[in-house]
């Protein structure tokens, strides 16, 4: 593989780990995945769709589908390069096994909604997933649902796949020979079966038994514990009749799925103001620690008072690194008072630690920036389907704005024979006020976009402020080797004293991270008949205070969300006995 380990080095990847089908690669700071296609040996057509569908898929930006970042060609191996984010949080298969027994209905649906999302935006873009199993649903490090591998980057490469699946192929797969969307409903299906109960609704020792059994066995029953409305979206779903199947649009509008939705965003914005929290935190015990420690000369050139400022950044995020930021700072903490070489080497220890805080921040941006996006879609899709069943309202009222349930069973037949709740759901939309939903959802769509600005301002700052600290931890490191050449040397004990007060000097000279304005301009402004506000030199508050500034910004952000939430009425949760108990036949 050495002609495409050089494609890959031209395009600036550094390989890291590979599979059969799948290389892990970092590029500057950023770690992708690469999927490996075999371009088709002789169908240009088929390269055609291949190469329409990746750009296709580029273009979307969507919270629950994997982001294509590029795509080339690398002719001598005749492969193509799909490079996609790397989601660090796993694959539903991996969750399923780790799921307690029985499982919670809240989390399962949590899944399901968000994959029947991806579904939704992909199958109005005409395109299909065709592999679609718990292996291939994979997670972001925050715990969102990513969608990847879709329609021709598949069928492309699955024969790399040394050990095909065919447990999650709809019937009309074996007996017509065609795919279509519905069909990928039935995979969906499948995959709420087995989160149920961990076991796959269709299995076989061998493909050759397992058609049959996809073909016209009936899977068995859901055990008792599961509600009789997690019952009914997987007979719907696993209908052997793909026109009897829901589509994902039909799917996110049933009532239990609203309410998850509804659910998903209260509990979300909750989780994002805890993680605003820790941003505040983080600027308050910088501020604690820059105002009270002294500036002076210190013994090895290091702040000793509690360890510095990366101590206090380590002791702040501890419990978002495990415990790795606190451990090292303790180090940075002991030695800093030691000088000369000691010095020197807890500023290289220092200098490890920031790289992690940094790091650390850097995610913290990057899930507040993430969940806001899936927040705004969730309640997107939340305005779709009350305007959508409005319509439908207006289809089964009579003109006295009454309903029968001679035509609710129409709908329920349309949408899901057995489709609970509906009636409450209905009489709800008769109420609301639908359009109002719709301007608050525009509202959250546009404040969705002020967070993103808000979040990569933040980002650029921590960025400034970590290299600066890395800037004063070099400084230091360089000082320490002066000391410890000085003390090599034979001096006068005059000499000796000059060099200390020449070394403390330029450390506070060169040191930006300890002092807010420059001693002369202090002196310079009080001179002045117009008192000037002393321009903020110091790194760690020009930190502190732009962190103060998003988190307020972040602040109205929330509160937003909040404001829009708070609008979506809510319905009863209970099953409705009456539409269980009409008779559909």
């Amino acid at each position: 593989m050495g002609g495409a380990q050089s494609k890959l080095k031209q395009e600036g990847y550094v390989e890291k780990q590979k599979t059969e089908n799948y290389i892990v690669a970092t590029k500057e700071d950023n770690t992708v995945l690469i999927k490996m296609v075999p371009l088709p040996q002789q169908c240009r057509q088929s390269m055609a769709a291949l190469t329409s569908e990746i750009k296709t898929l580029q273009e979307m930006k969507h919270p629950h589908l994997v982001n294509i970042n590029n795509s080339f060609e690398d002719e001598n191996q005749n492969i193509y390069y799909v490079v996609m984010e790397d989601c660090q949080g796993g694959n539903l298969a991996d969750k399923i096994i780790e799921m307690p027994e029985p499982p919670e209905e809240s989390e399962i649906l949590s899944y399901i909604v968000e994959i029947c999302m991806a579904l939704k935006v992909i199958h109005e873009a005409c395109l299909l997933h065709k592999d679609l199993m718990p292996k291939n649903v994979l997670f972001t490090e925050f715990g969102l649902v990513c969608l990847g591998g879709f329609g021709n980057i598949h069928e492309n490469s699955k024969n790399l796949s040394s050990e095909p699946t065919i447990n999650y192929l709809a019937p009309e797969v074996f007996t017509d020979g065609t795919y279509d969307p519905k069909s990928d409903m039935w995979s969906v299906g499948c995959i709420l079966y087995e989160l149920c109960t961990k076991q796959r609704a269709f299995s076989a020792e061998t493909a050759i038994k397992l058609m049959p059994k996809i073909i016209s066995a009936d899977f068995p029953q859901l055990p008792s514990d599961f509600s009789f409305e997690i019952c009914d979206l997987v007979g719907d779903l696993l209908k052997k009749d793909p026109r009897e199947r829901p589509t994902a649009t039909e799917m996110l509008q049933r009532p239990i799925i609203i309410r998850c939705l509804i659910e998903k965003c209260k509990t979300t914005v909750e989780e994002l103001q805890t993680k605003l929290d820790t941003l505040r935190a983080l600027a308050d015990g910088l501020e604690r620690i820059h105002e009270g420690t002294t500036i002076a000369s210190l013994t090895g050139g290091v702040i000793g008072a509690v360890g510095g400022i990366t101590s206090i950044v380590g002791l702040i995020l501890s419990p978002f690194t495990l415990g790795a930021s606190l451990i090292v700072t303790g180090i940075g903490v002991g030695v800093g008072a030691v000088g000369g070489v000691t010095a020197g080497a807890s500023n290289i220890t220092n200098m490890v630690n920031q790289s992690s805080d940094r790091k650390t921040v850097h995610s913290i941006i990057k899930e507040l920036e993430q969940k806001i996006s899936a927040v705004v879609s969730w309640l997107v899709e939340i305005s779709y389907s009350f305007q959508a069943i409005s319509s439908i309202y207006a289809d089964v009222c009579d003109d006295d704005g009454n309903f029968s349930n001679e035509n609710i069973k129409k709908i329920g037949l349309r949408a899901g024979r057995n489709l609970s709740g509906i009636t409450e759901l209905i009489r709800l939309v008769r109420v609301v006020n639908i359009g109002k939903i719709a301007a608050q959802t525009s509202r959250a769509v546009r404040v969705a976009e002020v967070a993103t600005g808000i979040l990569s301002g933040l980002f650029v700052a921590v960025d400034i402020f970590f290299i600066a600290m890395d800037a004063k931890e070099i400084h230091d490191i360089k000082q320490a080797r002066v000391a410890e050449t000085s003390a090599a040397s034979p001096q006068s004990a005059d000499e000796m004293d000059n060099s200390a007060q020449t070394s403390d000097e330029t450390m506070l000279i060169n040191s930006s991270l300890m002092q807010e304005s420059d001693p002369a301009e202090n002196n310079q402004t009080m001179d002045q008949a117009t008192p000037k506000k002393a321009e903020i030199r110091s790194e760690v508050m020009k930190f502190v205070k732009s962190v103060r500034e998003a988190a307020e910004n972040m602040e109205k952000v929330l509160a937003e969300l909040k404001t829009v939430i708070q609008s979506i009425p809510s319905f009863l949760e209970h099953n409705e006995m009456e539409w269980q108990n009409m008779e559909l036949m």
